[in-house]
């Protein structure tokens, strides 16, 4: 039998393209690779490899694979002169065409988790005549019987210049034959480590490999498969009526496809024009469930590839830059659909397919925790103050008990070194009860001679440079109503003082060392001078025995251990104060802070390093004060005094909070995350707040421990979500603002007004407070109601209320003649 008889007729006509006229009487092909033989990936430094496709066979047989982690010793591709890189392999020839099979493409042109069956990929593969080695790798039936992993390779004659066209055949070869592999980067790294095969103890049985040799070495292709002519496809009736789905009946595909520059080579397969290969490698596949065309392309040379789009997808690429927000709404103009049931169709069609997927686990679970009781210190303070207060505002405390651990701190360090100040948001509405955590915090700094650290605001920079000075370096700025400082330093017209003031507070909240700008310089040089002269005079008048007027004896080396001091100032003013301690504990109400929550303000920075609690808009009621707090609770002032005097030692950390705060580390270090377009410089800093809130609430104790490592991380957590709560009620109160915009908002304030209701709320009194605080959807609401149209249907509202009751958000229940919603999901 010949090669050329033993194709498939799916795969006959490209190998016809690739035949040559190389005699192949069954001596097994020479491979020329390179390989390390100790250390893992790390280890650089490679070895010639020349053995042959039979003896590789024979390496990766299952009674020479051994069970082991998945790093250890690997093999590249060709030969590689010198370390392991791209350019020293530019030269190499005969490499290896490897693919990684390592997920799959559905009908509808998504990508999954899992490869196709490495049976079915050793089946196509030998149909086509082509020799092979095809092994599984470590990941093999990790979730399941049914969870593929494998490694595909196959001896040619591709060179640097053309593994990415022997690439795109492979894939193509596979595809035609259904086993639907999805393309990866790796495939055309030159020096990608491939490890030799190991398994996992628990999983050895699984291991899988098959060889062809009796076929031939794969030939790269010069030129385009003559194209055949398809079995028509007959087109399911899509379904839908969202934005998305009306673009994509008024829009075909073809059309989309067409104008990128794709060539049509067969009914349904297209050509992209940046291949290299002349490979037909992308195809147009139908949606089995929505019934829509979608566009795959397997060839790595288009940015796209690796995706199924729809022709929606496409216009949102090449029109608005990925902008699924912005496409959406210019296609709802231009399709003429700017009716409210129409948007809100879209909305949910967008919901229903990013709710498919299950969101990423938090690195540590913090489920059953309340932020409302920190441990230690902080949550006696707490308790303290909950049970004190005449208007309890519990969610607040946790914030006020950290400000004050932070000014007891003095200069004590925290993990890695970290400054312990605190930026700090609280959110609530007026007369909530918000003063009387600020009136603790500076009665209690007051008797633990703190007093002179607490400044009740800031009015410009040098007022910010003087209180430092002042303060040795240290100061804690409480602020009510403290959006006027933030309106002021971002107003067009603001004052050039009152301009500076927020670069200053970035400056002084994050700096090792802060430089004196040379006219503060001058102007404290001048005044610490000064007082420097007079306290000389007093030495000198003391040392003579004169007595003042009206004044004690002066001690003497009181006097020449501030002398001492005036001069250390001196020279921190001249040459920079080291570790400036600067914190803000700034409280307001919802109108005047949620709106200084933006995507802008967060881009500056400010924002961004601060912990933003937003509370509920309810009030608690009064409750009966059985304690006066005047006296303060003597256990509390103890232990915070203890604090202040405390070692400057640094902390330590047990190995069960450290690996959390790794795990913390690397989830927030995800490229999704840390590069995410506004959260980003929000999820950038949490391993910064994270180590600072862990630090403090480790002071007493002198060890940072799990249960410290899991609230900070609560807290943080819990700050990020109400910061993205506020941008996202910023979007939807704009006036460009999408329905889709205007329903997630509404559904994230309903689940956090039920939330804090567990008895539940009833449906008339939950819609007039959702529509009271969220003046957009008021005005679309009016408008319904005083429109004879849409007398007959329900308003936006209710509309999205329906829908959170078919997701299963919320539930109505029935007590008697009185009817509630209550939460069902989480937040």
């Amino acid at each position: 039998m010949t090669n050329r008889t033993k194709q498939s007729p799916a795969t006959g006509q490209v190998n016809e393209a690739f035949d040559t006229t190389i005699e192949h009487e069954f001596s097994s092909t020479k491979l020329n690779l390179s390989r390390t033989v100790t250390g893992g990936v790390r280890n650089t430094q490679l070895q010639p490899f020349d053995l042959t496709l039979s003896e590789l066979i024979a390496m990766f047989q299952p009674q020479n694979v051994k069970a082991g982690p998945k790093d250890g010793p690997y093999f590249v591709r060709g030969h590689s002169e010198g370390n392991r890189s791209d350019k020293a392999m530019l030269q190499a020839k005969h490499l290896l065409i490897i693919i990684d099979g390592d997920s799959s493409v559905t009908e509808d042109g998504e990508i999954i988790e899992g490869a196709p069956d490495p049976k079915l990929t050793h089946e196509a593969m030998k149909q086509a005549g082509i020799e092979h080695l095809i092994y599984t790798s470590h990941s093999h039936h990790k979730h399941g019987q049914s969870f593929n992993k494998w490694r595909l390779l196959v001896p040619s004659d591709a060179t640097a210049q053309t593994l990415e066209s022997g690439v795109d055949a492979i894939l193509d070869i596979l595809h035609l034959s259904g086993v639907k592999v999805a393309p990866v980067c790796e495939n055309n790294s030159l020096s990608q480590p491939w490890f030799f095969p190991r398994v996992e103890a628990g999983r050895a049985e699984g291991y899988y490999s098959a060889s062809f040799e009796t076929g031939k070495p794969f030939t790269v292709p010069e030129a385009m498969p003559e194209p055949t002519t398809a079995p028509a496809i007959t087109k399911p009736k899509q379904r839908g009526e969202s934005v998305v789905q009306a673009y994509c009946d008024r829009y075909p595909l073809s059309q989309q496809v067409e104008t990128m520059g794709f060539k049509r080579i067969r009914e349904n397969r297209y050509l992209p024009p940046e291949s290299k290969s002349g490979v037909a490698g992308a195809k147009v596949l139908i949606g089995e469930r929505d019934g829509r065309e979608r566009l795959y392309i397997h060839n790595t040379s288009h940015k796209q590839h690796g995706r199924g789009l729809d022709s929606f997808d496409l216009y949102c690429e090449q029109e608005h830059n990925g902008d699924f927000k912005a496409a959406v709404k210019a296609a709802a103009e231009l399709l003429g659909l700017a009716g409210t049931d129409d948007a809100f169709a879209l909305f949910i069609d967008a919901e229903d397919q990013t709710e498919a997927v299950k969101p990423e686990p938090l690195p540590v679970d913090v489920s059953g925790l309340r932020i409302e009781t920190p441990p230690g210190l902080a949550g006696a303070i707490c308790e303290y103050l909950n049970r004190t207060a005449k208007r309890p505002i519990p969610l607040i405390y946790p914030i006020v008990a950290l400000q004050m651990l932070s000014l007891a701190a003095g200069n004590r360090k925290g993990l890695d070194s970290i400054k312990l100040n605190l930026l700090t948001l609280a959110i609530a509405p007026s007369a909530a009860g918000k003063e009387h955590g600020q009136s603790w915090l500076a009665e209690t700094a007051a008797q633990l001679k703190l007093g002179r650290h607490v400044v009740g605001g800031i009015s410009s920079d040098v007022d910010m440079i003087r209180n430092l000075i002042e303060g040795d370096g240290r100061c804690c700025y409480r602020i009510d109503e403290i959006q006027g400082m933030f309106k002021a330093i971002n107003s067009k017209n603001a004052s050039t003082y009152e301009s500076k003031i927020g670069d200053l507070i970035l400056t002084l909240a994050t700096s090792k060392v802060y430089l004196f700008a040379g006219n503060h310089r001058r102007q404290f040089f001048k005044e610490i001078d000064h007082d420097i002269d007079q306290l000389k005079k007093k030495i000198t008048k003391a040392e003579e025995g004169q007595k003042p007027e009206a004044e004690e004896v002066p001690d003497l080396e009181k006097l020449n251990r501030a002398l001492r001091w005036l001069f250390k100032k001196r020279d921190f003013i001249e040459n920079g104060w080291p570790d400036p301690v600067v914190s803000i504990m700034g409280h307001s109400t919802p109108g005047g802070l949620d709106s200084l929550i933006t995507e802008e303000n967060i881009g500056s920075g400010l924002i961004g390093r601060c912990l933003v609690i937003r509370c509920a808009e309810e009030r608690e009621k009064l409750q009966q004060v059985k304690e006066t707090p005047f006296f303060g609770d003597v256990d509390i002032l103890n232990r915070l005094h203890l604090i202040n005097n405390g070692s400057l030692q640094p902390l330590k950390v047990n190995p069960k909070a450290r690996q959390m705060l790794d795990e913390i580390q690397s989830y927030y270090d995800q490229d999704q995350r840390l590069n995410a377009p506004v959260m980003g410089a929000i999820y950038a800093r949490v391993m910064e707040q994270v180590n600072k809130v862990a630090s403090l609430l480790a002071l007493e104790v002198g060890e940072v421990q799990s249960e410290h490592v899991s609230y900070a991380f609560a807290l943080v957590a819990r700050c990020i979500d109400d910061v993205g709560y506020l941008l996202q009620k910023d979007a939807a109160q704009k006036a460009n603002a999408t329905i889709a915009d205007i329903a997630l908002h509404t559904r994230a304030e309903v689940k956090r007004r039920l939330k804090t209701k567990t008895e539940g709320i009833a449906p008339s009194t939950l819609k007039q407070a959702v529509l009271k605080c969220f003046a957009k959807l008021k005005q679309i609401t009016d408008q319904h109601n005083k429109s004879p149209q849409t007398k007959d249907k329900t308003d936006l509202y209710e509309q999205i209320i329906k829908r959170m009751e078919e997701v299963g958000d919320i539930e109505l229940k029935q007590s008697g003649k009185t009817k509630r919603y209550v939460l069902t999901g989480g937040l």
